[in-house]
């Protein structure tokens, strides 16, 4: 009894921690809905050798730590261009590149908040030099939140100079054709306009 009582307060006072620091960052918009369609093949191939990186709880979500838990991803994932297209998490400092630095946060965020699993979904984009990228992507009430290897920060995802491609669709096994380049524009033109 006293074990739950002190984490319902621990988990409460990191909460008010992690959204009072939040509360400096202006979002704007969530990002849109898409099409379905399939996930990548490395994701896929992720979900066959460990089913249980891929499968949601009904559980909605927000987020707890994710200054800390940011920070411990980056320091796990030693930046290397990967031959091929292995996607993993991991526990030790490791050779990764994005999406491995992606699925090793969530991993973290979703191990720390099994509560707010749904909130945490993985997306892919073209970079401004047309490299394909994968970013983990963090729902809240305010919009949506990125955080990627190459940026010191989570930040609201129309600040990040990317082409959105595909994005996972919480609890299911496709993912949604975000890559409308169109609306994400009027997207964008509409946030800045405000």
């Amino acid at each position: 009894m006293i074990n739950a009582h002190l984490r319902n307060f621990l988990t409460i006072s990191a909460l008010t921690i992690v959204l009072s620091a939040c509360q400096t960052i202006e979002l704007q918009t969530a990002m849109p809905a898409g099409t379905v369609t399939p996930a990548p093949h490395g994701y896929r191939a992720l979900c066959k050798r460990t089913p249980s990186e891929c499968v949601l709880p009904l559980d909605s979500g927000t987020r707890k730590e994710l200054i800390a838990l940011h920070n411990k991803a980056k320091d796990l994932i030693i930046p290397t261009p990967e031959q091929g297209d292995h996607w993993q998490s991991v526990s030790i400092r490791s050779a990764g590149d994005c999406e491995d630095f992606a699925l090793t946060l969530r991993k973290h965020l979703r191990e720390s908040l099994p509560e707010y699993s749904a909130a945490f979904l993985l997306a892919t984009a073209y970079t401004e030099t047309a490299q394909y990228h994968a970013v983990l992507t963090i729902e809240t009430p305010s919009g949506t939140l990125v955080c990627d290897i190459r940026f010191p920060q989570c930040a609201p995802w129309d600040s990040f100079p990317y082409d959105w491609h595909l994005r996972e669709v919480a609890g299911q096994n496709h993912w949604e054709n975000i890559g409308d380049h169109e609306t994400i524009a009027g997207i964008r033109s509409a946030s800045i306009g405000d």
